[in-house]
Parts: C-alpha cells; sequence; structure tokens
C-alpha cells in the first residue's frame, strides 16, 4: 500500500509540472484575450473557459479615464507633474483633499524651503493614489489650480505597464496548482500509512504556499491597476520669474548664476566638513609620526656627516718637521 501510495503521489506531481511547464508554452503560442470573472472575496480570477464578461460588469477600465472596449488588457498607469502655483503649501492640501474624496490615498507629501538671493521659496511634492478611471480628471482639476495652465503646467507624462501577459500566466499557474492540491487532498484521505500521510502532507503544504504566492501577486497587480500614482511637483511662480536690472530681462540668467555659486559654496562647505570631521583624525596621527620619523632622519645624518671629518683627519700621516738651520 505504501509504494502504491508513493508512487500515485509522484505520478500527480510529474502531471503538475508537466502542466505547469507547457501552460506558457500554450499562452506564448496561442494567445487568446483572457475572459475575467469577479469575485467579492478572491479578485479577478481568469477563467479562459467563460465567455468573456463586459467591462461594465468586470469593473476593468483603461486606467485614463475611458473604459477599454476592443480588447481587455490589463495596464498599470504612472504619471508625473511639475506646476507653478502663486502657494504651493494650500495647493498641496487641496490635491490631498481631491485624491482623498475620489477614493484614493497620499502615499507621500513633503513641504520645504530654497534659499535664493531674494529670500525664501516654499516648494512642495507629494504623490497620490487614485482610481485609474479618474486620473485624467484629476491631472485637469490640478492644472486649473495653476494661474495660466498653458504656461504654469512645467511638465506632464503619464506611462502605462502592459502586465496582462503576466497576469494570464498567473491565472494557469494558479489553476494548475489547486488541481494538484486537490489531487493531494483526496490522496492524504485515501492514504493509511502514518508515513505515507506526513509524505503527502508536506508536498501539501508547499502547493498551498505556492498558491498564496500567486494569489497575492495577481492581488497585487489588480490594486496597482485599479489605483494609478500620480506624482506631482508643486514650485512657487516666483521663483521663475527673470531678475530684472535697469529694463534689462536676462532670462533668469543672474538667477540661475547666484544658484550655482550657492551651490558651489555649499559643496566646499560639505568638502570641508568631511575633511574636518572624517579625514583629521587619521591624518593627525599619521604626521605626528611622519614628523618624528623626519627628525630622527635628520639628526642621524647630521651625526654622519660630524663624524666623517674625524675620520678624514684620523688617517693621514702627520707633517715632516721644518728642519732648524
Amino acid at each position: 500500500m505504501r509504494k502504491r501510495s508513493v508512487l500515485l503521489l509522484g505520478t500527480i506531481v510529474g502531471l503538475t509540472m508537466l502542466i505547469g511547464a507547457c501552460a506558457p508554452m500554450r499562452a506564448a503560442n496561442h494567445y487568446e484575450a483572457p475572459a475575467m470573472e469577479w469575485y467579492e472575496d478572491d479578485g479577478f480570477i481568469m477563467d479562459m473557459a467563460e465567455a468573456p464578461m463586459s467591462p461594465e460588469e468586470r469593473g476593468v477600465t483603461s486606467g485614463v479615464g475611458e473604459t477599454a472596449k476592443a480588447v481587455e488588457r490589463m495596464v498599470l498607469y504612472n504619471a508625473d507633474m511639475r506646476i507653478a502655483v502663486e502657494d504651493p503649501e494650500a495647493t498641496m492640501q487641496s490635491i490631498m483633499d481631491i485624491a482623498n474624496n475620489a477614493g484614493g490615498f497620499v502615499v507621500y507629501s513633503n513641504l520645504y524651503k530654497t534659499y535664493t538671493a531674494s529670500g525664501s521659496l516654499p516648494r512642495a511634492s507629494l504623490t497620490v493614489r487614485v482610481p485609474a478611471g479618474q486620473l485624467n480628471s484629476i491631472m485637469e482639476s490640478i492644472k486649473a489650480m495653476t494661474p495660466v495652465p498653458r504656461d504654469d503646467v512645467l511638465s506632464e507624462n503619464v506611462s502605462g505597464q502592459d502586465v496582462t501577459a503576466e497576469y494570464t500566466d498567473l491565472g494557469s499557474r494558479l489553476r494548475n496548482l489547486e488541481a494538484a492540491e486537490n489531487a493531494l487532498v483526496d490522496l492524504m484521505e485515501q492514504a493509511q500509512d502514518p508515513q505515507d500521510v506526513l509524505d503527502v502532507f508536506s508536498e501539501l503544504t508547499y502547493y498551498r504556499g505556492e498558491i498564496e504566492v500567486v494569489k497575492g501577486r495577481m492581488r497585487y497587480l489588480e490594486e496597482s491597476a485599479a489605483l494609478s500614482s500620480l506624482t506631482v511637483e508643486i514650485v512657487p511662480k516666483e521663483s521663475l520669474q527673470p531678475i530684472t536690472i535697469a529694463g534689462w530681462e536676462p532670462s533668469g540668467t543672474a538667477k540661475r548664476a547666484v544658484e550655482a555659486l550657492i551651490s558651489t559654496g555649499q559643496t566646499l562647505a560639505d568638502g570641508v566638513i568631511w575633511f574636518g570631521i572624517f579625514c583629521l583624525p587619521f591624518l593627525i596621527p599619521l604626521g605626528i609620526g611622519v614628523y618624528f620619523l623626519v627628525g630622527l632622519f635628520k639628526k642621524r645624518r647630521a651625526k654622519k656627516l660630524a663624524e666623517k671629518p674625524e675620520k678624514a683627519g684620523g688617517d693621514n700621516p702627520p707633517e715632516n718637521p721644518v728642519a732648524s738651520p
């Protein structure tokens, strides 16, 4: 009975691995638009056998405000903007309110000041997650906060990542893992030898862990597709104004030169601080050691030079005395 159970277990595991290996190949060679069914508890469950549901029934949108009609895709959309306003702090709070009212949330926010020749100017940056279907309308609302949208929207970018193929493969893998799990459950119920039960339970634990990993990844993709990431950098409009000197407008050249000077001074100050804190603790003992070594070397050299004339005087024979007349 034990050999038969182990043989059956090996057959099930082998078939499961074969099915799992063949599923991506079938998806790559013959791809069909996946039909997706919505369950309240489990999220999106892939079901290729059933007819595709309408976009409205599934609640899947293209991510930029319109429902995908022709081909159902799962796309993760991210956007970033840079705008100039009169009051960055108030604008940041308004954007946070828009995100919360739309059903999103704030991921990151930062309010800080920059210092220029004319004084300190506030700046702000934040990242929010908003419903993908409202991304366009929220971006338009943010543009409307600027005094002159045509000039004060400094940059705007929307990017997308199509994860339909990955989601489809995850759905196929999930079905294979669940089939293997059910087979192992049946096998464990039929097993009578305690060792067979332990072996089957060990395999069952592994497959259940893999199922949770796949479900977690699918849930992450679903949430990322449902909520788009929007990053906004807010700068004061005053910082964009050029310096005017006696009616001459250098188009910000002087402002950039002052900022470069301040930046260079900060870099030099940072270098001095690093030198004093990081380098001096090593250089001071090293300098003391070098100082004593050089002094010792000089003493020995002077001593050798002093001994050379004495040796030279001892080697010469004395001069012959002058004969007296």
